[in-house]
């Protein structure tokens, strides 16, 4: 199975650790990569900015999305950030929007912020929130692959 982690780069490091504990959960894992090596340092003391620039200089939007498309689900890391809890910016909710649409699973890390402009946009989408605990995932995909076999054979029909 194949995983897409999507969050703020400020929590590089975290989206990192949760890439760890997948892996070791037999998940192949695509996490955000900084576009070039001098931004490791950016986003170690909190300063990286992603631009609109580096956006379209990398081609990031529609390389992240390639990697949605290709994965099994997706998984947004929503920490706080700038004093809101379980944070999900405009990159993030773009990358939802690509996951929903190819009909591929959304996992929120933590619960949907309550955020007037998007909450209800985001709860259209279903996501499975998580609270944290990885194996959530793990066995949502293994009863949607074995579902998804079953279907396959005709056993939901009856035949």
């Amino acid at each position: 199975m194949k995983i897409t982690i999507c969050g703020s780069m400020t929590n590089y490091e975290k989206m990192l650790e949760l890439k760890k504990y997948l892996l070791n959960m037999n998940f192949e894992v695509t996490t955000p990569e900084p576009s070039c090596p001098s931004n490791y340092e950016d986003i170690a003391n909190g300063s990286y900015i992603d631009t609109c620039e580096i956006k379209k200089k990398y081609d990031l939007i529609n390389k992240y999305y390639q990697n949605i498309i290709t994965s099994d689900c997706i998984l947004i890391a929503n920490y706080t950030k700038n004093g809101i809890e379980n944070y999900i910016g405009a990159h993030a909710f773009l990358e939802m929007g690509f996951a929903f649409v190819n009909k591929r699973p959304i996992f929120l890390l933590n619960q949907v912020p309550k955020l007037d402009f998007y909450y209800q946009e985001i709860l259209a989408m279903s996501p499975i929130v998580i609270n944290e605990k990885l194996e959530i995932i793990a066995n949502n995909m293994l009863n949607n692959s074995i579902a998804k076999e079953e279907n396959s054979y005709g056993v939901e029909d009856g035949i």
